[in-house]
């Protein structure tokens, strides 16, 4: 279980190298998972905003409905595009993101969802693996020290590390 406590990464999350992610990996992914998926959800949740991608390739590909949240360390209380109010009641919820770091926005999403009675389980393209990692439902494995660069990215972060060539 993470300390939901803190609001910025854990210290072993450095990056030191970074990679393009591909939408055939996407693609990939989603194909790999679709059947599974739709016999376990009865609405996707993304995860705003890089969830949003994702989520909409998955819903077209499965005819899942979908739902926004809103959860990030700059806005760490999830919640729901339409508030409280309207947000979905006992259904079999899959949050989609684009990568699980160290797990802190699904565990936070989680909680909140589960808060109102659904079953939630977890989707992300890739995860990293480190010490005391929360592990997606659905993800492939991306090394802690890689950024990620994703095909709807069109600035350039210039904080981040080079791409490297092979």
């Amino acid at each position: 279980m993470l300390d939901l406590s803190h609001s910025q990464p854990p210290d072993w999350m450095q990056f030191s190298r970074s990679a393009q992610v591909q939408w055939q990996d996407i693609d990939a992914m989603i194909e790999r998972t679709e059947s599974a998926v739709r016999a376990e959800s009865t609405l996707l949740v993304a995860i705003l905003r890089a969830g949003s991608p994702i989520a909409a390739l998955l819903a077209r590909r499965t005819g899942l409905p979908l739902d926004y949240l809103l959860c990030s360390r700059r806005n760490p209380q999830p919640s729901f595009i339409d508030g409280a109010a309207r947000a979905p009641r006992g259904h079999d919820i899959l949050l989609v993101d684009d990568v699980c770091g160290s797990g802190w926005t699904f565990e936070r999403a989680t909680r909140y969802c589960e808060q109102f009675g659904n079953r939630v389980k977890t989707f992300s393209v890739y995860r990293c693996e480190g010490p005391d990692m929360y592990r997606p439902d659905y993800s492939m494995q991306m090394d802690a020290g890689t950024y990620l660069r994703w095909p709807w990215e069109y600035q350039h972060e210039t904080e981040m590390p080079q791409a490297r060539s092979a």
